[in-house]
């Protein structure tokens, strides 16, 4: 998962003359692959023509040219009529449909061909559920589909999932990176990030979306979120900060894959810094400035249309509990900078904010510190823990102003996300300072509630007869303070906090009846052997074929049987075919070609 800078290569004069510098001066670029360099026994992905996948903008004259019928997704088309309005009428923000740019992965008729024989084993193997060894859940039957489509993306990265799953994490991240090879080749540059964005940003800048409900899309998706996911487990925090903020960008406002809910602990856990020419010698952390600046430029905002009612929820990205905490930390981490200079400035804007975090999110407080292991019963000078968690032990929320199903859906996930963020953001908060810093903050919150609340702890009443007046003490109970989630976070009630985590959860392969025979099969990589020297039903046997026994012979019914004594011309059960595979070398399959009983797959043979 390491990033390739691609450096150009110029080869060697071979002839070796020294006087005619023209001779040998052609010079062959290498291609920048931001996800790895790929092995070279992957070979080059097909193109669209060559019957891979390609991609194409959505524009008005493509749509119309070749009858999609495909409309651009809510909530991007709240600005309608191509407006350069930037926010509705309602006042949300939003991204002009002059700046959208939508493009598409689509299949070839090859690429389509595949899928369909993919659903098809999908479908064989469901039918026969009754069988242990069949079903959606077979990963032999899936490892023997890849090693017969090696360039068929969705099956690729469910092998790999699959190996990573019985913690074969080395071939498993191969298979990852070869389907991200594959989408990769069929990406133009124009999609993928690179420097002539940044330098482009000044003229006019147009957003790249990719519409994730417009099959193939989804697996590219999967495979970012995947890849993403495997470097942050393995501390490559910086490349998963990376694929994930091309992730996001590729659909910002709906966050198909939950990428805001993890982005956040990539950045502040990479800690890689840099020198700024603007502070002189001091070093800025990347990942803090990033979650700055992508809050405070309000970008990207969480927007959610209940399904009932078709009301639409929004909220910006601090109403997020993971955010509002990690943007208060990011503020933190940029005011200590390595010199030791606090900048008075940034220190009181992030106590602000943390303030604001606690404030809107108590609940998380308790949570954070318990995980840390910190210790919550004893009393000290510096930090009394037992006397201010009193104020932030509570879950009470104001629902007031909303319907109540709504605002419970949103407090549901609001507790997921809670979550989430405690789950594996727990040890950025572990320092002794960071501890010190939350409960500086925290007792200043209780002390501000205090001194509000002066007011009614000395009562003036006045006497009804003679006109005097008295003090009367009364008892103050402060209630603890109430944790408030947007109905918007609703969008995220289905998210799976294993995805999350550090880890996954393996089990062994004798679990699932892994063949590690057949999986080394998916694992060569040879395109030339697929289809050889496959008689009868054998290729598709293969495909939806058990473990045991050999491949398994499918019944052929007369429909199918007289269109292939059509084709060879004879009784399909006194000879069997032969198929030969198209990407053998030409001459060889030329001379297989002659025999009576082959035929080269995909194409007609002549009458005879």
């Amino acid at each position: 998962n390491q990033m390739d800078d691609g450096m150009p290569t110029q080869p060697q004069n071979q002839r070796g003359g020294r006087g005619n510098k023209n001779r040998g001066k052609r010079t062959t670029l290498a291609k920048k692959y931001l996800f790895g360099r790929p092995k070279s026994e992957w070979g080059k992905p097909p193109s669209y023509v060559g019957g891979g996948l390609g991609v194409q903008e959505l524009t008005k004259e493509v749509l119309k040219e070749e009858r999609i019928s495909w409309s651009t997704p809510w909530p991007y088309d709240l600005i309608s009529n191509g407006a350069d309005d930037d926010m509705t009428k309602d006042g949300i923000p939003m991204i002009p449909q002059s700046r959208q740019k939508w493009y598409s992965l689509h299949m070839s008729d090859t690429y389509q061909e595949q899928q369909y024989a993919y659903q098809q084993m999908v479908s064989s193997l469901s039918a026969n559920h009754h069988n242990h060894q069949h079903g959606i859940n077979d990963p032999n039957a899936l490892a023997i589909f890849v090693a017969d489509h090696p360039y068929f993306a969705d099956t690729v990265l469910q092998l790999a999932m699959v190996l990573y799953y019985v913690n074969d994490r080395g071939r498993g991240n191969d298979l990852l990176r070869r389907c991200m090879f594959i989408y990769e080749t069929a990406l133009p540059s124009s999609v993928l990030p690179n420097n002539n964005n940044e330098k482009n940003a000044t003229s006019q800048r147009c957003d790249i979306l990719i519409d994730i409900d417009r099959q193939p899309n989804s697996g590219l998706f999967s495979t970012l979120f995947r890849i993403m996911q495997t470097s942050g487990m393995t501390g490559c925090y910086e490349n998963a900060l990376a694929v994930g903020r091309f992730l996001l960008s590729l659909d910002p406002l709906r966050d198909p894959m939950g990428v805001l809910l993890i982005l956040d602990y990539y950045a502040l856990a990479c800690r890689k810094s840099t020198a700024a020419s603007l502070g002189g010698d001091r070093a800025v952390e990347l990942g803090a400035a990033f979650i700055v600046q992508l809050v405070e430029s309000e970008l990207i905002n969480i927007h959610y249309k209940y399904p009932l009612t078709d009301r639409h929820h929004w909220c910006p990205l601090l109403d997020m509990p993971s955010w509002a905490f990690s943007y208060a930390l990011a503020l933190y981490r940029l005011a200590n900078n390595e010199t030791g200079v606090d900048d008075d400035t940034l220190k009181d804007k992030a106590n602000e904010a943390l303030s604001s975090a606690l404030s809107r999110f108590p609940m998380v407080l308790s949570k954070l510190l318990t995980m840390n292991s910190v210790n919550l019963q004893d009393r000290s000078f510096r930090m009394d823990w037992p006397t201010v968690l009193q104020h932030f032990s509570g879950d009470a929320f104001d629902s007031a102003g909303e319907s109540g199903r709504e605002t419970v859906e949103g407090r549901v996930a609001g507790e997921l996300l809670v979550r989430i963020f405690v789950q594996r953001c727990h040890t950025l908060w572990k320092g002794d300072e960071t501890v010190q810093w939350l409960f500086s903050c925290a007792d200043k919150i209780v002390k501000g509630r205090q001194s509000e609340s002066e007011s009614m702890v000395n009562t003036t009443t006045t006497d009804a007869k003679g006109g005097a007046t008295s003090d009367t003490p009364q008892s103050v109970i402060f209630p603890p303070l109430a944790t408030s989630f947007s109905p918007a976070l609703a969008r995220y009630a289905q998210c799976d906090p294993s995805e999350y985590g550090d880890r996954f959860q393996t089990f062994p392969p004798e679990a699932i009846n892994l063949d590690p025979n057949i999986v080394a099969h998916a694992m060569a990589f040879d395109p030339n052997r697929r289809g050889r020297f496959l008689r009868g039903g054998q290729h598709r046997a293969h495909a939806v074929g058990g473990m045991g026994g050999g491949p398994q012979q499918i019944p052929l019914d007369g429909a199918l049987l007289d269109q292939l004594r059509g084709l060879i011309g004879g009784d399909i059960g006194a000879q069997e075919m032969e198929n030969l595979d198209p990407d053998s070398p030409v001459m060889q399959l030329f001379l297989q070609s002659l025999l009576p009983w082959a035929r080269v797959e995909g194409v007609r043979p002549p009458g005879r």
